[in-house]
């Protein structure tokens, strides 16, 4: 019977002993590390400096943005002025266009009342200015038309042919016709017949209309 003793061996001055190796535990693994101190009165200078440049980049922008607004809200106002004065010229204008436009109303309006205007006075004119002076009207029935019927006497048959040919020698005159020429022979109180009393025709004019708005007709 095989009998084996197994001997225990003593490491003596082995590398894993801790009592052998005692400053394994004081190895520094972090060899940079450095310990930084912040000397707030030898800083302080800096510090306040730079405190002092954001406070006037602070107040430079708040004055800007202040001087930007007042700039903007004096230009909104002058704007807003000038609106107000455009406004009011606009309507002062449409006042006076209206005005204008209501006196050209009435100016056309007048002047087409006075174009077509009936001149009585211009036929009657005319009339006068056409009628010879043996030649007596006792009777007018007509209007504006032109057409005319005149009732009237003359003195002798020769003065009705004057009368007809004198007014067709006038522009305004588009025709004449004499009618009914007559005469009366009264007799005096012994029976005799006396002088021929003027005689009576009826004469047929038709005139130019235009006669009547023409202020200058003959």
């Amino acid at each position: 019977m095989f009998n084996f003793s197994i001997k225990s061996k003593k490491k003596s001055g082995g590398v894993g002993s801790p009592s052998q190796n005692p400053k394994v535990l004081e190895v520094n693994l972090i060899k940079s590390e450095m310990q930084v101190d912040f000397d707030f009165s030898k800083n302080l200078g800096t510090l306040l400096f730079a405190l002092i440049i954001t406070a006037l980049f602070i107040t430079e922008i708040y004055l800007g943005l202040n001087w930007w607004s007042d700039y903007e809200n004096a230009r909104m106002l002058a704007a807003e002025t000038k609106f107000n004065q455009v406004s009011k010229e606009i309507k002062a204008l449409k006042t006076e266009s209206d005005q204008i436009l209501a006196f050209k109303q009435r100016a056309d309006l007048a002047n087409t009342l006075v174009e077509n205007h009936i001149y009585w006075t211009n036929f009657f004119n005319w009339l006068e200015k056409n009628t010879l002076s043996s030649v007596n009207y006792l009777g007018f029935q007509g209007d504006k038309s032109g057409v005319y019927s005149l009732s009237a006497s003359a003195k002798t048959f020769r003065d009705i042919s004057w009368q007809t040919r004198a007014m067709l020698e006038s522009p305004a005159v588009v025709s004449v016709h004499v009618n009914n020429g007559e005469s009366e022979r009264p007799t005096d109180s012994g029976g005799a017949e006396a002088e021929v009393e003027d005689i009576k025709f009826s004469l047929d004019l038709v005139v130019d209309p235009n006669i009547f708005k023409n202020l200058n007709a003959n």
